[in-house]
């Protein structure tokens, strides 16, 4: 049956409750049947966080963290469990915060170290004492402070000062931080 004109005395035309649908956590769902007709209206849970209040970790949220353990490369869009990574800084210090859920790489995690490697030069002068023992075949001499012995195991004991030291040539590699990157709770 087809209606026309205004409507006036039409009593129903939907199967939805009188009602308000919608609010601050919550979104009106409309049903639309076969003959395009509203057929139910029901409210449904937002489940992400929408807003500037939502807390550290709720789903939705960022974090900048990095793998708890193990050097695994996670790629963008790659998911993980929360129990496997941890907050981290922008210079890759760990923090001890274990996030819930379940998050997705939203860069790249090389889960690598950075080193940095780096040489010099230079030269000083300063005084202190080195003890320990070294094997040697024969006698050791130290210019200004005399010979010293070898005993029968083939090693030296001993004191002796040494005035300067030149340093020629020092090669460092230090591992600065490990990768962070930005991941998105999701679960």
């Amino acid at each position: 049956m087809a209606l026309y004109g205004d409507g006036v005395n039409v009593t129903k035309t939907t199967s939805a409750t009188a009602g308000t649908y919608g609010s601050a956590t919550q979104v009106a769902q409309i049903t639309v049947d076969a003959n395009q007709r509203i057929s139910g209206i029901a409210n449904t849970t937002i489940t992400a966080a929408v807003n500037a209040n939502a807390a550290v970790g709720d789903i939705g949220t960022y974090g900048f963290m990095q793998q708890s353990s193990g050097d695994t490369v996670y790629n963008p869009g790659d998911t993980l469990a929360g129990s496997s990574l941890r907050y981290s800084d922008a210079t890759g210090r760990l923090g001890a915060t274990v996030p819930s859920g379940n998050w997705r790489c939203m860069g790249y995690d090389s889960g690598a170290a950075l080193v940095n490697t780096g040489t010099g030069t230079g030269s000083g002068t300063g005084s202190g004492t080195v003890s320990g023992t070294a094997s040697v075949s024969g006698n050791v001499a130290v210019p200004g402070k005399g010979t010293f012995g070898v005993n029968s195991s083939g090693t030296i004991s001993g004191t002796a000062t040494i005035n300067t030291v030149t340093v020629n040539s020092v090669t460092v590699n230090t591992t600065v931080a490990y990768s962070s990157t930005l991941w998105l709770r999701y679960s």
